[in-house]
């Protein structure tokens, strides 16, 4: 029998009768139900609430009366335990908690076991700093489900939905996870921003049994990882990946299937399918189709392995079924990748069967990174750009393209029944400043908190008349800047501190940004810890440009964006360009770019340096005029070093083999040498 609980919504005066309760008798509630009964939740607003809600063990339902009504912010957070209890129509928005999820399956050492999450919308749920990690969703217990959610506006470090296996009444637990929506996930910069993940490499041998099913992931592109599985025995089927710069990673455990699912790139860099680790898995009835990703990001990747591999290594590749899947325009099929010193153990007793593969550009239908793979080919068809007829393979020029289905018509089948869209307003003008020609004096940052265009026409001087430390801009969340024409003058003003930067970010952020430098001049800097340009640990821009600029007389640094040192792959700059730019008289280094470790769950970043003049840049003991460490694509074209980096080198890499480095076309007069662990001088 269904019975509505009696209360009192937030403002609202008692009803006198039977109806919605307010969010927080929900718990009270619960400790009187009986069997069948609907507790249905009062519309509100609510901040900073702590629910814990626990099932008496029969079902029990607890719903919005009108979903997307009952509004949650703040430092708010839901605990789930019990059976059969399940929950739907609630809202969750900026909500930043203290701790572990903002929904969990498991409230204190109770876990949930067959209860459900349905209709519920989780939306920008971040703290404020970005290197914060958290989570939207764990799930603990068994037999659970995660339907018809969507799960957006994450920015921070952790995982959107995560399946725990640390307890021995979560093993096995056949959680099913359906019909949500996954929105956008931009790239994070470092390892650790999944969109889902299924167990930890402790747990890699133990069977999980998760249904991940009929899911939208829509440009999940925290890391090269959108679902990482690491335990055994999961189901990844039916899903639509759409432009998603990542791959399904079967990074720990066996025999997990992959299965109907669909891969859309779009040709959007770094868009990838599936990525094979340790052995037993099936890969079957899959659509790849325009996906341009390489290496880790490849349409399918079967990894070489570590022999005699510790278990959060890279375990040998062996028994895997891959077949009947259909890849249309796709970039690489690789088989061995990531072969190293380290991973020397090639793929065994593999199968590549009764697949289809299309494409107007490529001639060969798969790399063998690794010439030892042993991959059994057979049944396969294919229609390349010129006829091929290798064993196990035939040409039809009847194949055409697979249809991929319109992820705007997949999207009406997941997630809440509402809409998702990001509850803050989003700006799309920017604001302009225009700086009068001469001298500007500054005593505090300007604070650039929207898209913002700075323009000093070449004749507009800024210099700090501030009491304390600071910077001329200041780039905080929400901001974008591009700035032209501008002189920032570092010299120090009598009776007044220095500067700290010219540009800087603010010390915690949790959104990317961009920055664009046009025509700039950065002189006149006595203090060593200066910069002219940095990105702060913690942040990270999407891209930054600095065109046709001048840096000279500078006792501190040029572009710094070398304070993420902790080694673990964090970087602090998605894209850099720097170009026709004019380094003189710096004892700092002109450019320092660091992403420190060996860690490969992101592709950036991705820096070119081009046409650039570097004359009497540091010279001291153990300096470097660039100092590049990590950039996995490096270009360094036209560049000229005088008298530049004698008591050091011009450039320092430290480059591991798989990381794409070129410096063509530069000179070099009566400057340094170059450091680099292979010639990649052209």
């Amino acid at each position: 029998m269904m019975s509505f609980l009696v209360g009192v919504a937030a403002g609202a005066t008692p009803a006198g009768g039977d109806g919605p309760i307010p969010l927080t008798s929900v718990s009270d509630a619960l400790l009187k139900a009986a069997p069948g009964d609907e507790i249905v939740i009062a519309d509100g607003d609510w901040a900073d609430v702590e629910l814990k809600w626990h099932s008496p063990g029969f079902p029990v339902t607890v719903r919005a009366a009108h979903p997307g009504k009952v509004k949650i912010s703040g430092k708010s957070q839901l605990r789930i335990s019990g059976d059969s209890l399940s929950v739907s129509g609630l809202d969750f928005r900026h909500v930043a908690v203290p701790k572990g999820g903002v929904i969990e399956f498991r409230s204190g050492k109770e876990v949930a076991n067959a209860c459900r999450l349905t209709d519920c919308i989780i939306d920008s749920c971040n703290p404020s700093s970005r290197s914060v990690a958290g989570n939207y969703i764990v799930m603990h217990g068994r037999g659970n489900r995660v339907d018809h959610c969507s799960l957006t506006g994450k920015l921070n470090l952790g995982v959107t939905l995560l399946v725990n296996l640390n307890d021995a009444r979560s093993l096995d637990n056949r959680h099913r996870i359906d019909h949500n929506y996954f929105g956008p996930r931009p790239v994070y910069g470092s390892n650790g921003a999944e969109t889902m993940r299924i167990g930890t490499s402790q747990q890699s041998y133990e069977s999980s049994r998760t249904i991940v099913e009929n899911n939208l992931f829509d440009r999940c592109n925290g890391e090269v990882e959108i679902i990482s599985v690491k335990s055994s025995d999961n189901v990844v089927r039916d899903n639509m990946f759409n432009e998603c710069q990542g791959v399904v990673a079967l990074r720990h455990g066996r025999r997990n299937r992959v299965t109907g699912n669909q891969f859309r790139g779009n040709s959007v860099p770094n868009t990838g399918g599936v990525r094979i680790v340790d052995a037993g898995h099936e890969v079957s009835g899959n659509t790849f189709d325009g996906l341009a990703g390489t290496r880790f990001f490849s349409a399918l990747a079967l990894m070489n392995s570590v022999p005699n591999s510790l278990p959060n290594r890279y375990v040998k590749v062996s028994d895997v079924n891959v077949h009947h899947n259909t890849f249309s325009n796709c970039t690489n099929i690789e088989f061995g990748t990531g072969r190293d010193m380290e991973r020397t153990e090639a793929p065994s007793a593999c199968s590549f069967n009764d697949n289809i593969i299309i494409s107007t550009t490529v001639s060969n239908p798969y790399i063998s990174i690794d010439p030892a793979a042993q991959v059994a080919m057979a049944g396969n068809r294919v229609n390349l750009s010129s006829d091929y007829s290798g064993a196990g393979f035939t040409t039809d020029r009847k194949l055409k393209a697979a249809l991929v289905a319109d992820p705007k018509a997949f999207r009406l089948t997941c997630g809440a029944a509402r809409p998702a869209e990001l509850s803050v307003s989003v700006t799309t003008h920017a604001d302009t400043i225009l700086l009068t020609p001469g001298v500007t004096c500054r005593n505090e940052p300007w604070l650039i908190t929207r898209p913002t265009v700075m323009l000093g026409n070449g004749e507009a001087v800024l210099r700090w008349t501030g009491s304390k430390p600071g910077n001329f801009i200041t780039i905080c969340d929400g901001g974008s800047l591009k700035v032209e024409g501008v002189t920032f003058d570092f010299a120090l003003q009598q009776g007044y501190a220095t500067v700290r930067n010219a540009i800087a970010t603010a010390p915690v952020m949790i959104t990317s940004y961009t920055l664009d430098v046009e025509n700039c001049r950065f002189i006149n800097s006595p203090e060593s810890g200066c910069c002219a340009i940095r990105g702060g640990k913690g942040t990270f821009a999407e891209s930054i440009s600095v065109n046709s600029s001048l840096f000279s007389d500078l006792s501190g640094n040029g572009i710094w964006l070398a304070d993420e040192t902790d080694d673990k792959g964090v970087y602090s700059a998605d894209h850099i360009f720097i170009k026709d730019c004019s380094f003189s008289r710096m004892l700092g280094l002109p450019v320092s770019i660091y992403r420190g470790g060996s860690d490969e769950s992101t592709a950036g970043p991705y820096v070119t340096i081009s046409d650039c003049l570097f004359t009497d840049c540091c010279n001291k003991e153990r300096g470097s005029v660039l100092r590049l460490i990590g950039p996995q694509k490096l270009y360094v074209t036209g560049c000229h070093f005088e008298r530049s980096g004698r008591g050091g080198a011009t450039i320092r890499l430290d480059e591991t083999t798989w990381e794409d480095v070129r410096i063509k076309g530069c000179r070099w007069t009566d400057s340094g040498r170059v450091i680099s662990n292979r010639n990649v001088i052209e």
